[in-house]
């Protein structure tokens, strides 16, 4: 088994766990498949670990025995070390067992100065959220890129994993010229419920459970010539927060450097999710609504039915996406990723 250690138990680091234990419990004996063995969170006790691991109102009830303990949780009789400790460099990944890579799912440490604080103690690798001078790698697009010495790697933010997927084949096919993309931003737990007081931007200290509002800093375009280079002054991006929990989406118009039909390109989206993008993409030809996307593990759900072609080299797509389920996903999925290049390695 892979050990890997888990700052930040917050709704994506939870289901993370949830799925490491569903893995784990479909694979084979020897297998290298991660498994968690330490939880930092300094805001939760053991107690209250355990407790929101069991219920989520979004994603049900987990099924497993849970036992909470003064300094661990037992899950189905798997030992979690559950400590709440608010230094990154005091956090004892190695005290009870041996940690090979860190999951930081705070989207607070995006830096490489601030992720390489993980690095010590044997630690092989820090895989983080968010975007900044970290190298980043989306499952399905340029995770290949990857080089086992790379110590800090981000898997950016569930938004650019959708957006990049859908560039992805569309480049591949058609040759983007330029593109639009619209971000459409879920709710989420570092919103305001009332107006508040927040930072520079007056709109963000609105009440998010019942306006939408434009997020300028949560536009995921200026990082997409970070995982594809040759998309480098093609792509714009905004976005807009919405008073829905879970699931965003990303409405992207593109003009092609060919003349296609809607079809065509919804032809080679279904081509790609069925092949290389599998496991990734999902085609769907339903008509969906938000709620129908809680729980879909794929980073980008392509809607055939909400988008349009506009002129003979012109295009509107739309994606959904679950903006914790998924994501947490493509975590597990790099945690995966990045042991099978040490293993080829060695």
């Amino acid at each position: 088994m892979v050990k890997i250690g888990i700052n930040g138990f917050g709704r994506v680091g939870r289901l993370l766990v949830r799925i490491a234990l569903e893995q784990c419990g479909k694979g084979t004996a020897g297998s290298d498949l991660p498994i968690v063995s330490i939880v930092n969170d300094p805001n939760l006790s053991p107690q209250c670990m355990g407790y929101l691991f069991k219920q989520d109102t979004f994603y049900g009830t987990f099924k497993k025995d849970i036992v909470e303990l003064d300094n661990c949780i037992l899950v189905d009789g798997q030992r979690i070390e559950a400590v709440q400790e608010t230094d990154l460099t005091k956090i004892p990944w190695n005290k009870h067992c041996p940690v090979e890579y860190i999951v930081d799912t705070t989207g607070e440490h995006t830096t490489c100065r601030s992720a390489s604080m993980h690095l010590r103690d044997g630690i092989k690798a820090a895989i983080v959220t968010g975007n900044s001078d970290i190298p980043i790698f989306i499952m399905g697009v340029n995770h290949t890129c990857y080089k086992p010495d790379m110590k800090t790697v981000s898997v950016s933010s569930p938004s650019m994993n959708c957006l990049t997927a859908m560039l992805r084949v569309v480049h591949e096919n058609f040759k983007v010229e330029r593109a639009m993309a619209t971000a459409i931003h879920p709710i989420s737990n570092s919103d305001k419920i009332l107006d508040d007081i927040t930072g520079s931007v007056c709109r963000e200290s609105r009440s998010a459970i019942i306006n939408f509002m434009p997020v300028r800093s949560a536009a995921p375009g200026r990082y997409v010539s970070r995982v594809m280079p040759e998309l480098e002054g093609k792509v714009e991006s905004t976005a807009v927060k919405i008073p829905v929990p879970c699931i965003g989406a990303v409405d992207l118009t593109v003009m092609l450097g060919k003349e296609i039909t809607y079809d065509l390109v919804g032809a080679k989206i279904k081509e790609a999710a069925d092949c290389y993008m599998k496991g990734v993409i999902r085609y769907s030809a339903e008509d969906l609504a938000s709620s129908d996307i809680i729980g879909d593990p794929h980073s980008c759900v392509f809607d055939a039915k909400a988008g349009v072609g506009l002129q003979k080299n012109i295009v509107n797509l739309f994606s959904w996406y679950d903006a914790e389920y998924a994501f947490a996903h493509r975590l597990y999925d790099m945690v995966k990723y990045i042991a099978s290049r040490e293993v080829c390695v060695k």
